[in-house]
């Protein structure tokens, strides 16, 4: 038993270090020619996938790179699952069109991005009620040849696409446009991102003279290319750059005749992180860069090949629901474990220094109050700076470590007024209870009227108690208040 309590630790750290430190890489951009396609409307190219140059979140930027015409020939090199393209044109410039822009394959497959029977093939198109029959349920990669394309304006804000599909069994109706895939590519290429954090000097003087080519076989095909007076201006947007605690994202790389004249920051992001004290000191980035990169080891949704399962489909409505709730229950309590770490390092010292008979509860106290501050704070920093999942959900691991060291403190002030002896002579872990006193109390009567003329009553009381208690190593005795409040009140 003793050897597998030593082993089991050891086992755990190469398991973690192997998913750690493993690359991971399910990308295809080496395996797959780009495809082939048509544009259908003019338009603009864009140097990311969000398309949008406006949109208020700021690690979504993107940029004009081009423009497109009808009729052009281009290669399609990457999608995502919002029906964005990343196309390449003849002169070599590069960027992300919406699947709107390119001419429809008359053969296709059914893709699904969300559940609901509005995926399925039905007799007429519209919303699903007594007067729509689904005719096939259809599975993701389904193929079907496209017939006839809808457009259903029923607002300004509010346009459905339908198309009408036949089946290789020949069963005909129709479907959301918006489950077909636009494009139909028997094997999509596909490039997985790992994310990158550099000090933004360092990273663009280390760079500055050096191939673009080494460049993109460490950080993979840039998002877009854009051509102007003999220089081409990539866009990379898997990039945080810092600097002291300013904060970018993505980069755009210079390159004249393949070698790299310069590289400036994207745009810059406000990080609610960098506004913490020691924030800066914190960002250890080899750290960020192979640890804390977790989405890029496990991360698969982009990815066009892949089979996407949606328990939806499984069970019934509420059960998919329970298991949610349950995995979200299991995720906190891994993360009320992970940040438990520190309070369990203050809470062995604490109680080691509490056995020292000469120390007071008040140097115990700070003892505690400190060692919780400090340790607490310091490991929530390092892992909202350092690790992918924790400053992704800043808030909420922000909330649970303030409340993990506001209780740790109250724990401890608690157990030692409580429990530890303060005599001058003692201070042993040996109180017990003597008897307890009915301070007093006091009772609110609340009444809350609501707009339809009915009314609500609650009431709060609040009860006061002096626990008497006694140490039974030397008899001293002492008292510590206590406060019973019992229903409550509206605010």
């Amino acid at each position: 038993m003793k050897k597998s309590k030593v082993f089991s630790p050891f086992l755990l750290l190469l398991i973690s270090s192997v998913l750690v430190f493993t690359s991971c890489d399910r990308s295809t951009d080496d395996l797959v020619e780009p495809s082939k396609a048509t544009i259908a409307k003019a338009g603009k190219l864009y140097s990311n996938s969000s398309i949008d140059v406006n949109n208020s979140n700021n690690k979504l930027f993107s940029e004009v790179v081009g423009t497109i015409r009808p009729g052009q020939s281009i290669k399609i090199l990457e999608s995502n699952r919002f029906d964005d393209y990343k196309v390449q044109l003849s002169d070599g410039s590069m960027g992300w069109i919406e699947a709107e822009y390119i001419v429809a394959s008359k053969h296709t497959f059914i893709k699904h991005n969300s559940s609901g029977d509005n995926r399925h093939i039905a007799s007429n198109r519209g919303a699903i009620g007594t007067d729509r029959k689904i005719v096939k349920e259809v599975n993701e990669k389904t193929a079907v040849t496209r017939l006839e394309e809808y457009r259903e304006v029923k607002s300004a804000k509010n346009i459905l696409n339908w198309t009408k599909v036949r089946t290789e069994d020949g069963i005909e109706g129709w479907l959301m446009s918006d489950y077909l895939f636009r494009i139909a590519i028997d094997s999509h290429r596909y490039i997985q991102r790992k994310e990158w954090r550099y000090d933004k000097s360092r990273f663009i003087e280390s760079w500055k003279g050096k191939s673009i080519e080494d460049f993109t076989d460490k950080y993979k095909e840039p998002s877009g290319i854009k051509i102007a007076d003999g220089q081409n201006i990539l866009y990379f947007n898997n990039f945080f750059l810092f600097d002291k605690n300013d904060e970018y994202y993505g980069v755009r790389v210079y390159v004249k005749d393949d070698l790299i004249e310069n590289i400036d920051a994207g745009a810059h992001k406000t990080s609610y992180v960098s506004y913490m004290p020691l924030a800066s000191l914190m960002r250890i980035n080899i750290l960020s860069n192979y640890v804390g990169n977790w989405n890029y080891l496990f991360e698969s949704d982009q990815n066009p090949n892949g089979i996407v399962i949606d328990i939806r489909d499984y069970v019934p409505g509420w059960l998919s629901w329970v298991i949610v709730i349950v995995i979200l229950l299991i995720a906190l309590g891994i993360l009320y474990l992970i940040l438990k770490i520190p309070f369990f390092i203050v809470n062995k010292f604490t109680y080691k220094q509490s056995l020292n008979r000469k120390l007071f509860n008040g140097r115990i106290k700070l003892y505690a109050t400190l060692g919780s501050l400090i340790l607490g704070y310091t490991f929530y920093l390092f892992l909202v700076v350092n690790v992918y999942p924790f400053h992704t959900l800043f808030f909420i691991i922000t909330l649970f470590c303030l409340g993990m060291i506001l209780g740790n403190i109250n724990k401890w002030r608690n157990d030692l007024d409580y429990n530890r002896c303060n005599a001058i002579d003692c201070h042993q872990w040996t109180g017990e209870h003597l008897w307890t006193e009915y301070l007093g109390g006091s009772t609110t009567t609340q009444t809350v009227s609501y707009g339809d003329g009915s009314t609500e009553t609650n009431q709060q009381t609040t009860r006061r108690y002096r626990e008497h208690r006694k140490c039974s190593a030397c008899g001293y005795e002492w008292s510590i208040i206590r406060t019973e409040v019992i229903g409550n009140l509206k605010v």
